[in-house]
């Protein structure tokens, strides 16, 4: 009788002999700008509205615009909203991205920068200002019209694009069972390094990187007695944990 041989499932593949953590700039975490343009850029075209550009000393009324004597009002193609909403969530969002975004703000920044807000906040409603402050907030109408939004924007994921999937690929650390491979910037030549004695350290939770940078963290990898910074790595608790997994393997082998 012939006994069948089982073959082997593909979820038991055997694991990579090598693994590559790519190193990131800080405009990984520009895409939400980028994205809230073409949002605004939207909201703008769905309400359809035009600008009209009249002189000082112009009034409404009902639905007639009278212009002032010898002047006269001119309409143009231009969409934008009549509501400052949109423009304010545009500058709002550049302003996170350039606060957090950067990378200083964690650890002790990010505890005195969030209880230096909220004291804020509360001396606000303590001294009742929280009409004044809308009074003057009223004052600060943001308008863009759609051409800002998209050339911004258009610009800015031009550049994101271009930093993520072509250059960032070109800085990166390679992971194998007998050297470490270090690639630091674009034109430089790779520079290898034995496994022995390598060490790694991940820096402080950042929680707005790991939420907008899809898991990024920085990892620092000790080889040949020097600290290589591995800035950015996305999915970085992912990735440390292959990069254990691919060591452990060189145990067993």
């Amino acid at each position: 009788m012939s006994t069948a041989t089982a073959l082997p499932s593909a979820s038991r593949r055997a694991p990579p002999r090598e693994m590559r953590v790519y190193s990131h700039t800080g405009l990984l975490f520009w895409w939400p700008v980028w994205a809230a343009g073409f949002l605004m850029a939207l909201w703008t075209l769905l309400e359809n509205r035009h600008m009209a550009l009249v002189s000082e000393g112009a009034e409404v009324q009902g639905r007639v615009l009278i212009a002032p004597f010898d002047t006269s009002p001119l309409l143009t193609p231009v969409h934008i909203t009549a509501s400052p909403t949109p423009g304010a969530v545009f500058v709002v969002t550049i302003l996170v991205v350039l606060t957090f975004g950067s990378g200083w703000m964690r650890g002790w920044r990010a505890y005195t920068f969030t209880a230096t807000v909220a004291a804020a906040l509360l001396l606000i409603a303590w001294l009742d200002g929280w009409d004044e402050l809308a009074r003057w907030a009223s004052y600060l109408r943001v308008h863009i019209n759609v051409g800002g939004y998209l050339v911004l924007s258009g610009g800015l994921f031009l550049l994101w694009a271009a930093q993520v999937f072509v250059v960032d690929r070109r800085r990166y650390v390679v992971f194998s069972l007998s050297q470490v491979r270090v690639h630091n910037a674009v034109g430089e030549q790779e520079q290898a390094y034995d496994t022995g004695g390598l060490a790694f350290e991940k820096d402080q939770y950042d929680w707005f990187r790991r939420l907008v940078g899809f898991g990024a963290g920085d990892l620092r990898v000790r080889v040949g007695g020097d600290w290589v910074d591995v800035r950015n790595v996305v999915r970085v608790g992912r990735r440390l944990a292959d990069i254990e997994r691919l060591l452990r393997t060189k145990d067993v082998d």
